[in-house]
């Protein structure tokens, strides 16, 4: 019998889509090896039996995950809407639909980041009060703790009005990783209220009536952590974030959230290798055990 969402276990069993990312399944399987094998995460391989029981084999490892089957795969180039609906088996589809259905407790993917918010709104639904979900990454700041980035590459043509959703749902999230009466700043080229283009003005009309904003915010105050949260559209975060990376000469550890859908969403870097891959397994199993997705939700509800 599945178990039904909600109910907690040990620690969060995750749905690793096997064949998202530049590296898969190589990369990714041997990834969730080491994750299984180093840190305990329990996980279940989601993608084409053939290739994933051959990457298994080929870090000594046959047999040691479960396999769900899935026939299809969305490529990095492939529409999202398109491509789902015209592969209901493919892998990313499928891993959410674990979630859904109780067999797993979150789900990640260094597939396309447009193909995993997609199959999860599709999958899983969105949260109560949510319009549209938004990907947050966690930016390292000077102060020795991390900023809120929202959003970080998930909706390259946001409204005004979208951020505002956005900074809600950050500072939720800022909250549960006990940030107290965390701040939002929103990405622009200048402090003053008139700075930016079109979007950025509009977006800081709407923001100066809500909640904890604490105006503009230029690309060093966001490094020195002088906001917790900082919002933009998903193409200037994508490229802020990708910037801050290639100066750190990395991808990090971590792995993105996606905020505001009704379940645990993780998307690893595109070119994450099998280390990267462990880290945001490590992550995601945490992020199942702690219900990030419900407590977000509580908080978005209270204010």
């Amino acid at each position: 019998m599945a178990r039904q969402r909600g109910e907690t276990r040990e620690r969060g069993r995750v749905a690793l889509d096997a064949m998202g990312g530049d590296h898969a399944p190589a990369a990714v399987v041997a990834g969730a090896v080491r994750a299984h094998v180093d840190h305990g995460v329990d996980v279940v391989l989601v993608g084409r039996s053939d290739a994933v029981t051959r990457a298994l084999a080929d870090v000594g490892a046959t047999g040691l995950l479960p396999i769900v089957p899935a026939a299809d795969v969305i490529g990095m180039r492939e529409d999202p809407a398109i491509g789902l609906r015209a592969k209901p088996d493919a892998s990313i589809r499928v891993a959410a639909r674990l979630v859904a259905d109780g067999k797993a407790d979150a789900l990640v993917s260094a597939g396309s980041t447009g193909a995993t918010l997609a199959a999860a709104l599709l999958q899983l639904g969105r949260l109560p009060g949510v319009r549209r979900p938004v990907v947050a990454a966690l930016i390292p700041a000077s102060s020795s703790r991390s900023v809120v980035l929202v959003d970080a590459g998930g909706s390259p043509d946001a409204q005004p009005e979208a951020l505002v959703g956005y900074a809600r749902m950050g500072l939720a999230y800022a909250e549960v990783l006990a940030v107290e009466m965390p701040r939002v700043g929103l990405l622009n080229v200048g402090a003053e209220a008139g700075k930016g283009n079109a979007l950025a003005k509009a977006a800081h009309t709407l923001l100066s009536g809500t909640e904890r904003f604490a105006g503009n915010i230029e690309p060093e105050g966001v490094l020195a952590g002088d906001v917790d949260v900082v919002v933009t559209d998903g193409f200037t975060g994508n490229v802020f974030l990708k910037t801050v990376e290639a100066a750190s000469r990395g991808h990090g550890d971590g792995a993105a959230v996606l905020l505001g859908v009704d379940g645990e969403v993780l998307i690893a870097h595109g070119a994450a290798d099998a280390g990267q891959i462990a880290a945001a397994l490590r992550i995601a199993a945490d992020v199942a055990t702690a219900g990030l997705s419900a407590k977000v939700g509580a908080r978005l509800a209270r204010h």
